[in-house]
């Protein structure tokens, strides 16, 4: 087990090494990503062969949730348009990646401090991200950039009136400023349950780096993470200090944006804003538009197209294909899956949040500790209020989302392990 914690943080560091690579070259990070993920579980199950791993808190919840979810997948299948190489290439962000955190998890991370290395290994890739994005606006693109641009027709929804959207190693500007503004989320609340001094400066300098990184995305949907981390994060709070905090905080930025005109001459800030009045952003009416042609064409897939099948599946040739690509994450599970999908989907997720919330209100003792898990869920409710307007169920996003689940429900053997600690201390006295 000596080196066991060290294998997840590998496997999390992956997706963004993966991605960085990406920013180069054409990698298949879909299939890298799963090796690597696949080779990690190997390794660990063959050391269960010579150690007896304890693998009982990755019996929870979470496991159950998604496998419940992944009985669905499997029973997809069966569907009349499936395609077999797209399933297997979906499948991954569907069901593959929330069971293998739901099992590694709970049982390599054991103490608060590898959830701070977790937060560091993951500030690092932010503060890389955001540094990609300085240098593509003051010094331009690199080839693979350029190709993305003007030969895959990325121009078209980066270099707009407003400006150049920049996009740093993701696959497009809008995974850019969410990553962005799930790591200002994250790292923000926990900046406040950190106790080393030197750990909250760097916090804050990340998270400085990542509010310029989504600023040039021009991703005006990612303001929609730390308002739903915000959110979530004054429900939670058990003292009123953090309730007026985060509710004085959600309010700063909402008044900000919506009533006020303060920078304004800036392209990044007059951007975002246009996120606060939806009713008059064309994009956003095309949206309402488009959905609505859409549930024209699922009326009789009450199980969807198929697992990745539900837009941009041309390469597939499946049988029927539906020519409206889905603007979303929520409308691509629902154009893949069906009404039945997404609502299974919905309401897994909805227990998930519950249970999750519960776990922190009434099973984690330790202050430090729930705060820290609090700030991985409160990036998941923010992300997950993204994803009806963004398709960012991408990597390295993805990672991120399926961690702070099972750092939730391995949070109640933390907090045992420190109580326990604790008290022998106490006992040694």
């Amino acid at each position: 087990m000596k080196h066991s914690n060290s294998a997840f943080y590998l496997l999390f560091a992956s997706h963004f090494i993966l991605v960085i690579g990406g920013g180069f070259a054409d990698i298949k990070i879909g299939m890298f990503s799963l090796i690597i993920t696949l080779s990690v579980v190997s390794l660990m199950l063959m050391r269960n062969i010579y150690e007896n791993i304890n693998w009982k808190s990755s019996r929870n919840g979470m496991l159950l949730l998604y496998s419940i979810w992944l009985a669905f997948c499997i029973a997809e299948i069966i569907n009349p348009n499936n395609v077999q190489e797209a399933w297997n290439i979906s499948i991954t962000q569907y069901a593959v990646y929330p069971i293998v955190c739901a099992l590694l998890v709970p049982v390599f991370i054991k103490k608060t401090s590898n959830i701070e290395w977790l937060l560091i290994i993951w500030s690092v890739f932010i503060l890389i991200f955001a540094m990609k994005g300085y240098w593509q606006k003051n010094h331009g693109f690199n080839a693979h950039e350029l190709y993305f641009l003007y030969v895959l027709g990325g121009a078209k929804t980066h270099i707009i009136w407003s400006g150049i959207r920049f996009f740093s190693f993701f696959s497009d500007a809008t995974n850019f400023g969410v990553h962005m503004a799930m790591g200002i989320t994250g790292l923000g609340i926990s900046l406040f349950y950190v106790k080393n001094i030197w750990l909250k400066i760097y916090l804050a300098i990340v998270i400085i780096a990542g509010i310029y990184g989504m600023g040039i995305s021009g991703t005006r949907g990612a303001i929609a993470i730390p308002l739903g981390g915000l959110a979530l994060f004054i429900l939670l709070s058990y003292h009123w200090k953090n309730f007026v905090l985060g509710l004085l905080m959600f309010l700063s930025i909402f008044i900000f944006f919506r009533y006020s005109s303060i920078g304004e001459g800036n392209q990044y800030v007059s951007r975002m804003r246009t996120a606060f009045t939806p009713t008059e952003d064309a994009s956003y009416q095309l949206r309402i538009v488009n959905r609505k042609k859409i549930k024209e064409y699922m009326a009789d897939k009450p199980f969807g197209y198929g697992i990745g099948l539900g837009g941009k599946a041309e390469r597939f040739e499946p049988k029927e294909l539906l020519p409206l690509p889905p603007d979303s994450w929520l409308v691509s599970v629902w154009t893949d899956t069906g009404v039945v999908g997404l609502s299974l989907y919905l309401i897994l997720h909805g227990i998930l949040f519950a249970w999750c919330a519960w776990i922190l209100r009434f099973k984690i003792m330790n202050k430090q500790l729930r705060g820290l898990l609090m700030a991985w869920l409160c990036v998941n409710a923010g992300f997950f209020v993204s994803t009806y307007t963004n398709d960012v169920m991408q990597y390295p996003n993805s990672i991120v989302v399926y961690t702070g689940f099972a750092l939730c429900f391995a949070g109640p053997h933390i907090d045992k392990r420190i109580a326990k600690k604790k008290k022998d201390e106490f006992l040694e006295l």
